[in-house]
Formats: structure tokens, C-alpha cells, sequence
């Protein structure tokens, strides 16, 4: 029988499940993998890190964009790169120590309701990144009731917001069911091999999904009536980034310089280059992905200035509350440290690397 859950079930058990591994996580808690402290490195000396990044999106590439455009050479900074399917595996990493950031899911709330002291300290998305797409044939959303529906994890925000977006379109929440695929290329499979009905799937991949293969893009669950959320935010240990400002402080500098990058049209084709061929989509879907996320956006979903919507991220709270992820109604907000941000982009315009 394939996993489902109503308005608590699953969500609490997993809720339970995971904050016992969490726990032990932070029990176990050891030195980051960049070891001591780099208050007394000099500008020149060169340092590292270790980046985890959820599954291959647009919206949770940009350290990979990054690293491709040079940025992180500019600052002497060695970044390793690990993608990962399971935000709550990436949350405890970062608790444990094996990576020091990670640009994923919004799931440090629910660690930090555990002891840990985890921080927000950029924005990856601050709306949804997943659009819901059905197999060919499903021209309606209603006919996903009792349908199978492909996620990452039930307890993750992709599942949370898909399952708002369903309800907000007449889909009885009891009556879906769901398997744990992975993420979107993975749930892009699963679509393809038959094995579910409907999965969300992050941009552009959505759109190689829906022109390709044939199947049902009814748009972003943001604008099918899921609450906007947090989608993807910059995570870190408060104890790491306190002891390792100046690799935090280059690694936010090339952040910014990558956001700055995808809202200049002068560097549309050579992101979508690189962007294509990282998560293996075509580059059409890429430049698409550009032009809507950046260049002909709002500038909600992943603003200029990089800061995580306090208001989207409340909403990815309360809605870790409502599904039992979260024991009680929290200010998220505390959650958010701009200083590192901030002290980054004044580094900038102080001190703007050379040839830009």
C-alpha cells in the first residue's frame, strides 16, 4: 500500500522520526569540514567549504553558476558541491558538520524546534519552485483524486505545497497517494515510467516535461492556490558562519555577483549554456526559465538583493504546523540573519574584484 496521510498522520510520525535524528545529529555534532576558526585569515590566503544543493532546479544552481563563471576563483575560495535529494538529510549535515551551507527547503525550522541553531542567511526562491505536472490524458486537477502522486519526501515543502495546491482545486487531501521518487528529474522518471499520476517539478525541468514527453503543466502550485512560500533558502550553522566570516563573506560576494549575472541579459546565453548542461535540460527550457524567473519577473521569487521574504517564509511555517512537522505556531523570522548578506554586498561596492 502506497504511503498517504490526511490532515496529521504521516507528517507527525515523520515529524517524530526525524527529530530523533536530529537530535543525535547534533549530540554527534563534531568541527566543520573547514575546520578552525578564519577570523586571522588574510584576503589573499586561500580557503574552502563544502556547499550542499537540492536537486538539480534553477532556482538551487546558482553555486554551480558560480563556480562555472569563475566567481569563487576570484575569492581564492575552493567550494565543494554535493547535490542531494532529501532536504532533512542536508539539514542534518549541516548540524553534523559535513557541509557548512545549503540551498534547499526551508526544513532548518523544524531542526531548530529540535535544539539546533540554524540561520537564513540569502534567498534561493521565495516563492514555490515546483509547478504541478500530470501524466498525458489528466486535462483537470480534479481527476488526480486518489491519484498517485510523486514527491521527495512526505514531510518536505515540494509535498506541502503540492498537497495545498490539490486541496485548493477541489482534491480531497485523504483520498491522494504518495510515493517518496526522489527529486524532479527522479519524479520526472517516475511520470515517464507510469509509476505515478502527477509530481511537481522544478524549472525548467516542467517545461521539458510538458513539451517533450506530452504530459499536463497546470503552473506553478503558488499560482494554483497554495500560499506563497519560501521555496529555497541559503541555510547555515550560526556557530559555523560566526567562526568562518571571511569564507562566508566571499562565498555571499559571489552569491550576489551570480544573482546580479541572471538579471543581466548580457548573460543570458552563456547562464543557459551552463545551466543546460548541469541538470541536463534543454537549453530553450533554460533560457525560458531566465526570462521568467529574472529577466521579465516580478522580482518576488528571487529578489536582487538576495533577503528571504519574511512573510513567505511564515508561510512555509505555519504550513510545517498545520501538516504536524512543527509542534507549535513559531516567528520565523527570528530564523533570518541578513549581517552576513549585508556585510558582504557593502564588501562588494568597497571592494569589487578585479575586472568587474
Amino acid at each position: 500500500m502506497h504511503p498517504t496521510f490526511g490532515r496529521r498522520g504521516p507528517f507527525r510520525a515523520l515529524a517524530v522520526t526525524t527529530a530523533a535524528l536530529l537530535l543525535v545529529s547534533i549530540a554527534a555534532c563534531g568541527s566543520s569540514s573547514t575546520g578552525t576558526s578564519d577570523k586571522s585569515v588574510g584576503k589573499n590566503q586561500p580557503l574552502s567549504l563544502n556547499m550542499g544543493v537540492q536537486s538539480l532546479v534553477i532556482q538551487t544552481f546558482y553555486p554551480q553558476i558560480a563556480q562555472a563563471l569563475g566567481y569563487f576563483k576570484d575569492e581564492n575560495l575552493n567550494v565543494k558541491i554535493t547535490v542531494g535529494e532529501s532536504t532533512a538529510n542536508s539539514v542534518q549535515g549541516l548540524i553534523g558538520g559535513s557541509i557548512d551551507l545549503y540551498n534547499g527547503g526551508p526544513e532548518g525550522l523544524t531542526a531548530n524546534e529540535q535544539g539546533a541553531d540554524l540561520r537564513f542567511i540569502a534567498a534561493g526562491s521565495n516563492r514555490s519552485i515546483w509547478n504541478l505536472v500530470a501524466a498525458k490524458g489528466i486535462t483537470d486537477i480534479k481527476q488526480l483524486q486518489g491519484a498517485t502522486i510523486g514527491v521527495s519526501a512526505l514531510q518536505s515543502i515540494s509535498t506541502v505545497t503540492t498537497r495545498q495546491a490539490l486541496v485548493a482545486n477541489g482534491v480531497d487531501a485523504k483520498s491522494i497517494k504518495y510515493i517518496v521518487a526522489g527529486g524532479s528529474s527522479k519524479r520526472f522518471a517516475a511520470l515517464q515510467a507510469g509509476q505515478v499520476k502527477a509530481a511537481p517539478l522544478g524549472i525548467p525541468v516542467n517545461y521539458q516535461a510538458s513539451q517533450n514527453e506530452g504530459f499536463k503543466d497546470f503552473g506553478n502550485t503558488n499560482t494554483l492556490g497554495a500560499p506563497p512560500l519560501a521555496g529555497a533558502v541559503l541555510t547555515v550553522s550560526k556557530k559555523w558562519a560566526d567562526g568562518h566570516r571571511e569564507a562566508l563573506r566571499r562565498f555571499l560576494r559571489a552569491y550576489q555577483r551570480t544573482i546580479d549575472a541572471l538579471y543581466n541579459p548580457a548573460m543570458k546565453e552563456r547562464i543557459a549554456t551552463i545551466v543546460a548542461k548541469g541538470i541536463q535540460v534543454d537549453k530553450p527550457y533554460v533560457e525560458r526559465a531566465i526570462d521568467e524567473l529574472f529577466l521579465k519577473g516580478d522580482g518576488k521569487a528571487m529578489p536582487k538583493d538576495c533577503k528571504v521574504d519574511p512573510a513567505a517564509l511564515q508561510t512555509a511555517a505555519d504550513a510545517f504546523v498545520e501538516f504536524g512537522a512543527l509542534k507549535k505556531k513559531i516567528d520565523a523570522s527570528t530564523a533570518i540573519d541578513n549581517s552576513y548578506l549585508e556585510d558582504a554586498q557593502q564588501s562588494l561596492r568597497s571592494d569589487p574584484p578585479k575586472g568587474s
